[in-house]
């Protein structure tokens, strides 16, 4: 017989083989929630000197444990991973940095007793659950800093630096400040964790912050015992990880929100560090390797006050499909990195044609004005986020090499983006965010008539590579062509399939970014503030729908949502399904930044954005008589209408209003034509349809096969029933289905 597989997850298993017994007992025997299964596990335990007998204790765990499901399971493998994952490489010292800061000299002593890492890992997490989660967030905060992951840096402008640790920072300064600039309720608590950060062979001294507090209202769905499914609403756990380093005067800082990240720093910055950001903002900086692509050569630029004699790439590294596949370069001063390059690796080498640069390496070789020392700068450039020109200790020579870097068309800098100029480009930042793919092209920037440089600049865009190949639809050539360099200036040039000259096109239009979509979101529901009475409710129900909060209409709170991709009929009958199951809030409005989209979402109603924008000097970017005016018309419809009734919206969308009920979404022409029938025969008084009329013409056999498993399960007996003889179906009016025929 082929061997059962074992249900405990590799963490779980690892942690079983690997721990001391006792702390292994101990460690599987927690429960953080009442949920959880009791394995019942073994009180004695054997001596540990006995090998034999260890090792069988072992195998009675595995034995117990393998009597339980994976999903029963799960907690355990999620706390084995976490206490594993601080035992081994930078987690140990991640573990040990923090535990030296938050135990007193007894519990420190008694953690560094024990036998080996893995030990120390399960007796802070069992002990000191408090640091044990301090260092997991440091042990992020590194993987952050080395994946570059929802992390962000930023620089301040100190005047004078002042000398900060860990226990001159006002804690509860800062807690009452982030709750502020959050917008958090009071009942939400926030708390900051200040610790020192020592230095290491690839990090100077930092102090870390950890900021944790309660996130928006969020809910999932559980399936009840007696087959329901009911709501159950959460606050999830939200953290931001921010490392300032006084030597360099940056702010590192990881959080899931960019919003959080800028606001976290800045709170930072002002208490902390009693920095003025309203007269010097935090900046941020990002590095465009993608000229280097077309050359690696620098022209000499002038810079006042500065001679620069020579300036050349000495490094270069390409990633090779797969970053962890990468092609490293370095040449001395005295040699030309693309004739090297042309050389030994072909005129037509990957340099020419990579689609990223992961690090350039320059050498500046200039001297002061008045001076005749000649000096050597060097600048070495790591992706979009780090260079080595923030740890240059002489100011002056990191300013100038940061002035090198914008000259070469390098480097810019963050610039928060104008509110006013928000406001006038907020349709064309709504279509963006509308987009199914989160990657867009020059041309299709240009053809909104969005700036792509002010959108990296303000964090809502990141450049990305270039297309090799385009789509061309020109006179006799139709079918994919090919990208080559031009002789112009700013333009590449098209070849067709079959190597036909297809004329030049801006090189700009195709440059490839990658949109910022948490940035944008945050932004978008920033200007949508303004119409909200009643703040402080806003929740992701899904990644394209949000509740914003309540605006007033006639004297009463009326739901605020905003949705996107209402033009996709698959999140249309995903969103509905979650608008439905939320009609206990009263008959809203969603906000759509499609314009084609459906009348409705469960007992809401739909109004399109860009149908509703308001004049610039107007003091809300959407006209809020606008949207009062569609949810007054569309009330009626909302709550069912007064007569049954299937309102068309295309060939392939429709609208279903039955009095008392939500309206009911319906895509595709199936759908659409077996409610049209059912109504027809409501109306007449003869309610029951025989199956064969009802789907005839249709291609199958039972209405059920029209929809999705989901939304068949949710329409059931409240839509649509089997009528009083078998073989038939009728339209739900009244919300009672009769009984089924059997």
């Amino acid at each position: 017989m082929p061997r059962k597989s074992l249900p405990l997850g590799p963490e779980s298993l690892g942690l079983i083989e690997d721990a001391r017994i006792d702390l292994l007992r101990a460690a599987l025997a927690v429960r953080d929630d009442d949920s959880e299964p009791e394995f019942d596990l073994p009180e004695e335990m054997p001596d540990r000197e006995d090998e034999d007998a260890v090792h069988a204790f072992r195998d009675r765990l595995i034995e117990i444990l393998s009597e339980f499901d994976p999903d029963e399971l799960r907690p355990t493998e999620t706390r084995s991973r976490r206490i594993r994952a601080l035992a081994s490489g930078k987690g140990v010292t991640s573990l040990e940095t923090i535990v030296v800061q938050k135990l007193d000299h007894e519990r420190a002593q008694e953690f560094d007793d024990q036998p080996d890492p893995l030990c120390r890992s399960i007796w802070a997490f069992l002990n000191a659950r408090e640091t044990f989660e301090d260092a997991e967030s440091f042990h992020f905060a590194r993987q952050f800093r080395d994946h570059r992951k929802l992390y962000d840096a930023f620089e301040v402008d100190l005047e004078t630096a002042t000398p900060l640790d860990a226990a001159s920072v006002d804690e509860r300064a800062l807690e009452i400040r982030i709750k502020e600039v959050l917008e958090l309720k009071p009942a939400i608590s926030c708390t900051v964790r200040a610790l020192d950060l020592p230095k290491t062979d690839a990090h100077p001294a930092s102090i870390m912050l950890i900021v944790r507090h309660g996130g928006p209202l969020s809910s999932v769905y559980n399936h009840r015992d007696d087959g329901r499914r009911a709501a159950i609403y959460y606050r999830p756990p939200n953290e931001a990880t921010l490392i300032y380093t006084p030597s360099l005067r940056q702010i590192e800082v990881c959080a899931d929100s960019p919003l959080v990240r800028q606001q976290v720093s800045d709170t930072f910055a002002e208490v902390a560090l009693n920095h003025d950001i309203s007269r010097k903002p935090l900046t941020w900086k990002r590095y465009n390797l993608t000229r280097f692509r077309s050359s690696l050569a620098l022209e000499r630029p002038a810079i006042e006050g500065y001679d620069i004699s020579d300036a050349r790439v000495l490094e270069a590294e390409v990633r090779l499909g797969h970053w962890r596949r990468k092609l490293l370069l370095k040449v001395t001063i005295d040699d030309d990195i693309e004739e090297v390059a042309d050389q030994y690796l072909g005129a037509r080498n990957v340099f020419r044609r990579a689609e990223r640069f992961s690090r350039i390496g320059i050498a500046v070789v200039y001297s002061r004005t008045g001076d005749a020392t000649e000096r050597t700068l060097s600048i070495t450039i790591s992706g979009t986020k780090s260079c080595n020109l923030q740890s240059h200790k002489d100011p002056e020579e990191r300013s100038l090499g940061f002035m090198l870097l914008q000259e070469w068309g390098i480097l810019s800098a963050f610039r928060q983006i104008d509110p006013s100029d928000l406001r006038a480009m907020f349709a064309e930042l709504i279509k963006l965010h509308d987009r199914v793919e989160d990657e867009v092209t020059g041309q299709y920037l240009r053809e909104l008539g969005l700036d792509a440089q002010r959108l990296i600049e303000g964090g809502l865009l990141e450049r990305r590579d270039r297309q090799d190949v385009v789509l061309i639809e020109d006179g006799d050539i139709d079918g994919e062509g090919a990208v080559k360099p031009s002789e112009k200036p700013g333009m590449v040039r098209t070849v067709g399939p079959f190597g036909e000259e297809a004329g030049d096109v801006p090189a700009g239009d195709l440059d490839k970014y990658s949109i910022n979509a948490d940035w944008l979101h945050e932004t978008i529901l920033r200007l949508l503030k303004p119409l909200l009475t009643r703040r402080g409710l806003q929740q992701i129900l899904d990644p394209d729908l949000t509740l914003l909060g309540a605006m007033e209409i006639g004297g009463a709170e009326v739901p605020l949502y905003f949705a996107r991709r209402l033009n996709d009929l698959k999140t249309v009958e995903r969103l509905d399904l979650a608008m439905r199951a939320r009609n206990q809030a009263g008959v809203g409005i969603v906000l759509s930044a499609s314009e084609d989209m459906p009348s409705h979402l469960g007992p809401n109603v739909v109004v399109p954005l860009l149908s509703n924008i308001a004049p610039a000097e107007e003091e809300f970017a959407v006209a809020r008589d606008g949207l009062e005016m569609a949810f007054r018309s569309n009330f009626a419809l909302a709550r069912g209408g007064a007569t049954p009734q299937v309102l068309r919206s295309g060939k392939q969308s429709g609208m279903l209003h039955v009095p008392g009920k939500d309206p009911l979404p319906l895509t595709g022409p199936d759908q659409i034509t077996i409610f049209e029938r059912l109504v027809a025969a409501s109306k007449t008084g003869s309610p029951d349809v025989q199956v064969k009329d009802l789907m005839d013409g249709l291609g199958s056999r039972s209405p059920q096969q029209a929809f999705r498993p989901k939304t068949w399960e949710s329409i059931l007996n409240v839509y649509i029933a089997k009528g009083e003889k078998r073989g038939y179906w009728r339209l739900v009016i009244d919300g009672a289905s009769p009984e089924p025929a059997v």
